[in-house]
C-alpha cells in the first residue's frame, strides 16, 4: 500500500473549480486537511468559507490549465 507524505501546506487535491471560484485542499500540522479558497485580486489563498465542504471539492472539475499557468505567474 503507498502512503503519502503530509507535510503541513502540501496540496492535496486541486486547484478545483468551484462555482465560480477557486479551492484546494491543502494539509495540516496534525495530519488533517483544510479548504483554501483562491482570492483572485491578491492571488493568496484563504482559508475558504465553512459552506464548501471536502465532497464538494473532490468531485470538482479540475482548475484548467491556462489558469494554472496563470497562477503560477503571480503567486
Amino acid at each position: 500500500m503507498m502512503h503519502v507524505e503530509t507535510v503541513p501546506g502540501r496540496v492535496l487535491v486541486g486547484p478545483k473549480k468551484l462555482r465560480n471560484s477557486y479551492v484546494r485542499i491543502v494539509s495540516l500540522k496534525d495530519g488533517s486537511g483544510r479548504i483554501e479558497k483562491l482570492d483572485l485580486p491578491s492571488g493568496a489563498w484563504l482559508q475558504a468559507p465553512e459552506s464548501v465542504t471536502f465532497s464538494e471539492v473532490w468531485s470538482a472539475p479540475s482548475a484548467p490549465l491556462l489558469l494554472l499557468a496563470e497562477m503560477e505567474g503571480k503567486l
